[in-house]
Parts: C-alpha cells; structure tokens; sequence
C-alpha cells in the first residue's frame, strides 16, 4: 500500500509540475517538426560519356536539383541545354526522359558516390552505357 501511495504521489507532483512549466520547455520537447537532413547523392553537376552516341551527343554535362520535393535535370550538350521531363528520383537512382531532335530518349542512372551509371534507350540508337562523375557538389 506504502509503494502505491508513493505512486500516486509521484504522478500528481509530475502532473502539477508540467501543468505550470513554461510552454516553451514543453513545445521544446515535444516538437513535430523535425526536419532530417539525408546527403542526397544525385544533387549535384555530373560530366558524362555515353558509349556509342552519335558525334555531338556522345559527351556532356548534366546539373540536377532539388526545389521542394521536386527534382529537375538539365543536359547541356554542345549544341545547347535540353530540359528533362518526368523526373522520377528513388533513393540513389533517377530516371527521365529527353528530346532530343524529336526523338524521346529515356534515361535510368544509378548514383554511387561520385559517380554515376546507367543507360540511355531511343527508338534510333538503343540502348547506350552511361558513366559518369560528379565535378560539382551542392557541399
């Protein structure tokens, strides 16, 4: 009985004690917005070589960022920028397509620290090999 008592008696002194704490300690404590900061691989510029493209295509540069919870690509070829479309990114991997003169290319790459591989299918060249390695870090 002695034991329950005591019980009863810590959890009121505990209960009154937060009742008159200030709001600041408690919000503290229990916040609900906890932000998780993940290193994102993708993120970055990237130089890279595609195996057996076309002359004009077979290098370039690609940038990929993040805005909100959404990622964007941009290929920068010698004859200018293309805008990736459909953009999906799982984890370390990135997929999406291009138009390349009226064509659709797609792309699956894999991010593996600084570098990069995957591949590029078109209805006119196939499928091609991609590596690549990271030159500019968001770090």
């Amino acid at each position: 009985m002695k034991n329950l008592t005591k019980k009863i008696a810590g959890f009121l002194l505990m209960a009154f004690a937060l009742m008159f704490a200030p709001q600041e300690i408690i919000a503290s404590s229990v916040s609900s917005d906890v932000e998780i900061i993940v290193k994102d691989n993708l993120i970055g510029g990237w130089e890279y070589t595609v195996e057996g493209a076309p002359e004009g295509y077979e290098k370039g540069f690609m940038m990929i960022v993040k805005q909100g919870d959404m990622y964007k690509a941009q290929i920068q070829l010698a004859g200018g920028a293309v805008n990736a479309e459909n953009v999906v990114v799982k984890g370390n991997k990135i997929t999406f397509t291009v138009n390349v003169e009226g064509e659709t290319v797609s792309v699956a790459l894999e991010a593996n620290g600084s570098k990069l591989s995957g591949t590029s299918t078109s209805p006119s060249n196939g499928t091609m090999k991609i590596t690549g390695v990271k030159s500019i870090s968001p770090e």
